[in-house]
């Protein structure tokens, strides 16, 4: 079962769930079809089975990670960002995975589909929303920020760095990639402070 989901990861980041095919997964499997399906009962079921192995392997162990020990909610998004970044460097086609077929079923009327995908997201942004709730109360984030959407640009922003570094992979180096995106987030990128 293990080969069919790395096969399915790989195929439907390279070809998007709707360019991917049974046959195509059968085949980079070595299995037949009528095999594969006795393993899932559809494309649909692979890409859930996906999902929920996306949520396990990646988001419930990040939660694990942001809140092990003791610190401040700066502390844990610097553990964010480091078990991000070296989880998408041992794992890329899983965390692009999510970004992708997130952006491929949005308003696509797969109502399944998009609701485990809101679930998903829904629980990943709950915990950033509880870390910024705690760099407010600590004094260490932004009292003027709205709690709501900056969880979501949080969420937003790491998709984000997981497109671009798939995009430009040959001519971006991964370390000062996530060291730049780090500088950024913690100090911003000018020396002054913005006007609105």
């Amino acid at each position: 079962m293990a080969l069919i989901l790395e096969a399915a990861t790989h195929l439907f980041v390279a070809h998007g769930y709707h360019g991917t095919s049974i046959s195509s997964i059968a085949k980079a499997t070595g299995m037949t079809k009528g095999a594969l399906y006795a393993h899932y009962a559809s494309k649909e079921a692979l890409l859930l089975a996906l999902m929920l192995k996306f949520e396990k392997e990646y988001l419930d162990q990040l939660i694990r990670e942001m809140n092990r020990g003791k610190g401040t909610a700066r502390d844990k998004l610097h553990r964010f960002l480091t078990f991000s970044a070296e989880f998408a460097a041992k794992n890329r086609d899983l965390c692009l995975l999510a970004t992708i077929v997130s952006a491929e079923f949005s308003g696509a009327g797969n109502e399944e589909l998009e609701s485990e995908l809101r679930r998903i997201y829904s629980k990943y942004a709950r915990h950033l929303r509880q870390l910024v709730e705690d760099g407010k109360r600590e004094g260490v984030f932004d009292l003027n920020l709205d709690t709501h959407h900056l969880a979501y640009l949080l969420i937003a922003i790491h998709d984000g760095v997981l497109l671009s570094w798939q995009r430009s992979n040959e001519f971006m180096e991964g370390p000062v990639f996530v060291s730049t995106y780090r500088r950024m987030l913690f100090n911003g990128i000018g020396p002054g402070t913005l006007e609105e």
